[in-house]
């Protein structure tokens, strides 16, 4: 039977082989780590605007972010609804406020929306429903997937036990008639939502909903149209209003161009991958180096009997395939808990899909592959004479 030298080799020095995995592994799981977070931004970019009730909207085009939308006249209701095959536009009211604990001092930064009452900018019929609980000022509704740190009755998670609890938010009193589900994004670790007259109250007189909003959500009779009603709408918008009407995927584009291309979000994850993926070719290199040069005389012997630099240079890249391979499953798995436990604390959604998966074992066999390469320049100048 014809023997597997590459698999002999890493048999051979079973402690130096752990060490290079436990190296190599360290690598990888800073690859997954890197993509993970990318990931994250990529899919909570857009959290809130995927679950809202849309086909076009209308925004300033000063627009910078979800929270940080500016504000446009409610005159442009009119010029909206000018347009054949728009339904009446749904005023939406966005900024950040102050949250505090209802049993202490912490603050934290939370994610204000407001709707007018009987209207609902989203597309759960549940949360719709319980929008309807929004008949005073003080109430609003609260996300369960608001940080345990906003002050949970039972401090983990909100739900119906904090029904009826009143705390302040940005100097003044609110009262909690409900829950949903949807995540605050990037911007905060929370987000409420209150009615249009809650929403004014909350702003302290910064906000006129009479006369400005946010944006305006258009529903469309055939929302295959989306594109050309656009268009029309942005014809008819006057200059001296600077405001733009655009569609959900030009919507959701901009939303994710913004956090992963103008910000340095995208950009350091991009260099923490490339980063790592240097780190893990150095390593790698170093034990594929090292093994070879000790092996020396006996790859002399292999070429002495007849074998070729590339019959010698697949014994190497095999060695590096099972360094790569090796160090992958527990990488895989410890990437699998580190997602987990950042998710809990970060209160983002990092989730492990097998693109991912198999796009970090593709590159751990390229940087395993490439480091074998490298070690091999000494064996291939070397004479079979000289090595004895």
């Amino acid at each position: 039977m014809r023997t597997n030298l590459a698999f002999a080799n890493i048999r051979s020095s079973l402690t130096r082989t752990l060490i290079s995995v436990a190296g190599i592994g360290i690598a990888v799981v800073l690859i997954f780590m890197q993509l993970g977070f990318r990931g994250a931004v990529e899919s909570t970019a857009t959290t809130i605007y995927g679950k809202m009730d849309f086909d076009v909207i209308v925004r300033s085009k000063d627009y910078l972010h979800f929270v940080d939308s500016r504000q446009i006249s409610m005159s442009l209701s009119a010029v909206i609804k000018s347009v054949p095959g728009t339904q009446k536009p749904t005023p939406f009211y966005v900024s950040m406020g102050n949250w505090r604990h209802p049993k202490g001092e912490l603050i934290r930064g939370v994610i204000i929306m407001g709707t007018p009452f009987g209207s609902s900018p989203f597309a759960d019929t549940d949360l719709t429903r319980k929008i309807r609980r929004l008949t005073a000022k003080p109430f609003v509704l609260i996300d369960q997937k608001t940080h345990f740190e906003f002050g949970p009755v039972n401090k983990r998670k909100f739900g119906d036990e904090d029904i009826g609890v009143i705390t302040n938010v940005t100097n003044s009193a609110v009262k909690i008639v409900g829950h949903f589900e949807i995540g605050a994004g990037l911007t905060a670790n929370g987000s409420i939502i209150t009615s249009d007259r809650g929403f004014e109250e909350l702003l302290g007189g910064a906000f006129n909903v009479q006369k400005n909003t946010s944006m305006f959500l258009v529903k469309l009779d055939n929302p295959d149209n989306a594109t050309l009603v656009a268009s029309q709408i942005n014809n008819r918008l006057p200059n001296t209003h600077n405001a733009v009407a655009l569609t959900r995927e030009e919507v959701m584009q901009a939303e994710l161009t913004r956090w992963i291309d103008q910000t340095p979000l995208g950009f350091v994850f991009t260099l923490g991958v490339i980063v790592s993926f240097i780190v893990g070719s150095a390593i790698v290199f170093m034990v594929l180096s090292n093994d070879v040069t000790n092996r020396l005389p006996e790859y002399a012997t292999l070429k002495a009997m007849g074998y070729t630099n590339y019959y010698l240079s697949t014994i190497v890249l095999r060695q590096a395939t099972y360094l790569a391979f090796f160090a992958f499953v527990p990488a895989l798995a410890t990437s699998l808990v580190l997602y987990q436990v950042t998710s809990f604390l970060a209160n983002i959604l990092i989730q492990m899909t097998l693109v991912r998966m198999l796009a970090v074992l593709l590159l751990s066999v390229m940087m395993c592959w490439l480091s074998g390469v490298g070690a091999l320049k000494k064996l291939w100048q070397a004479e079979p004479a000289s090595l004895f």
